[in-house]
């Protein structure tokens, strides 16, 4: 048995592909100045250099979307630790907010590149966390070194996968440098790179040029590209559902027409990523269903464009470890990871609205991305799991408890076990006197003080050589 969900038709998802080719032919999307507005002339975009704006016929998308990659990979520190992104589903963090809870004081304060540290240990040894991204920012370094900081704070702590931002022109090459100190020659990591980019678009249909520019760049040099929309319903987009999907492909795919057409064959993966403005209240909502429920359409487009997706799942606006951050962030996991999105975001570790970092909610997220997975994954139907045989040989006495079969399928995963959530009795749990909360804190000092324990992920060497590439960021910045 396996779980099959399709939120639309496929005549809805055609409408709204038809519908976002429409808008960058007739209105088009503003580039600003910049190396994609001259690619897209040079195709035969119409471009108005004076405003910005190119407006991109179908085929050049169509042109676009064809020469994408089949498969994106993003490596690991080693094969074993890649993440291949081939229908199946994976999660990984959000970042970067600059304020955390101190699970230990309770003190809400600035973020620290100490507490990315720590974060990061968590996230490696989290079972469901499949890519990292730098979970909070490093407010305690000057701004031009933030960003190689995160990184190279990260790359530090995982063996896994990493994904950030970056913002300028000048932080390429110091970024290529990290991967090359991390993962080994750039040419040798094209088939599966140690690090890929994000790169956002601001609703309604504009790109930021300097941070497009750099994204080209590195497209060139073999990093796979996160192109990332948020458009917020009733906002900067329109308050439907269908409107704001519309609004979302179509700025991906005016970016990736441009990407493609100046580095074709890059790897890319469309970002869903719309959020929800409550009326009441006129905030931005991370956990609204129907930003769920978007990131779900999204999927599905992207699916059928061949193109992998990442979107926000596990999120929540909730400010505390409580019952609204649980039902939020289950019901929009659930709902994004039954579209088959191959990565989810949207906040392991983090609450209000992924603004504010709890490291006991790390693994509070991924017990609940592991029930997703669970509860998603394969079921096994065939004569050995339904087990008539065994049914008629025990008979009516009904003691399964003493079958060998049944210790040997417990312990090679037929059910799940929750080690945050609690199935004692009423009286043991009160006597244990510990709620989930607090089991989450124990599991926090524990693989903290196991890394501290343990053996650098990193030799000296190159430990020495991402320090002295952070410090040079000032004078890098400077020209």
């Amino acid at each position: 048995m396996a779980v099959k969900v399709e939120w639309t038709t496929a005549e809805q998802r055609a409408l709204i592909y038809e519908q976002a080719l429409g808008l960058l032919e007739r209105m088009g999307m503003r580039f600003g100045t910049g190396r994609a507005l001259d690619v897209l002339a040079g195709a035969g975009a119409r471009v108005d250099v004076e405003t910005g704006v190119a407006r991109i016929p179908p085929d050049l998308v169509e042109r676009a979307l064809a020469a994408l990659p089949e498969l994106v990979v993003l490596g690991g520190m080693t094969p074993d630790d890649d993440c291949v992104l081939d229908g199946t589903i994976h999660f990984l963090n959000s970042g970067t907010p600059t304020h955390t809870v101190d699970f230990e004081t309770g003190a809400y304060r600035a973020t620290t590149a100490d507490d990315l540290r720590k974060a990061t240990v968590l996230l490696e040894a989290m079972p469901s966390v499949d890519i990292t991204w730098p979970i909070v920012a490093a407010t305690d370094v000057p701004s031009e070194q933030r960003i190689l900081t995160e990184i190279a704070v990260t790359l530090s702590k995982t063996r896994k996968h990493v994904q950030h931002e970056l913002e300028d022109m000048w932080q390429v090459e110091p970024i290529l440098r990290l991967m090359e100190i991390c993962g080994g020659d750039l040419e040798g990591q094209r088939s599966r790179p140690r690090l890929s980019l994000v790169c956002c678009t601001a609703s309604p249909l504009m790109a930021h040029g300097p941070m497009l520019d750099a994204c080209l760049a590195a497209a060139a040099r073999g990093v796979p590209l996160a192109v990332l929309p948020m458009p917020v319903a009733g906002g900067n987009a329109p308050v439907t559902v269908a409107g704001t999907v519309t609004m979302n492909i179509a700025e991906f795919l005016g970016v990736a027409t441009a990407v493609e057409l100046a580095c074709p064959g890059a790897p890319l993966i469309l970002g869903a990523a719309p959020g929800t403005l409550d009326m009441r209240s006129t905030t931005f909502s991370f956990g609204a269903l129907e930003g769920a429920q978007a990131t779900a359409i999204g999927v599905e487009i992207g699916h059928d464009l061949g193109v992998p997706v990442i979107g926000p799942a596990i999120a929540t606006d909730a400010k505390y470890a409580g019952i609204q951050a649980g039902f939020e962030k289950a019901l929009r996991g659930l709902v994004v990871a039954s579209s088959g999105a191959d990565l989810m975001t949207g906040g392991i570790g983090l609450l209000a609205g992924a603004g504010v970092l709890s490291l006991p909610q790390i693994v509070i997220d991924d017990e609940i991305a592991q029930m997703i997975k669970r509860i998603l994954g394969e079921v096994e139907i065939s004569p050995e799991t339904i087990m008539a045989d065994m049914i008629e040989r025990v008979g009516f006495s009904g003691d399964y408890l003493r079958e060998k079969e049944t210790r040997r399928r417990v312990r090679a995963g037929e059910h799940f076990m929750p080690t945050v959530a609690s199935r004692l009795s009423y009286e043991v749990w009160e006597a244990r006197g510990r709620s989930e909360y607090d089991i989450a804190c124990e599991k926090v000092r524990q693989l903290l003080a196991e890394e501290e324990a343990s053996e650098p992920l990193l030799s000296q060497d190159q430990a020495r050589e991402l320090d002295a590439l952070v410090a040079s960021a000032a004078s890098l910045a400077a020209g």
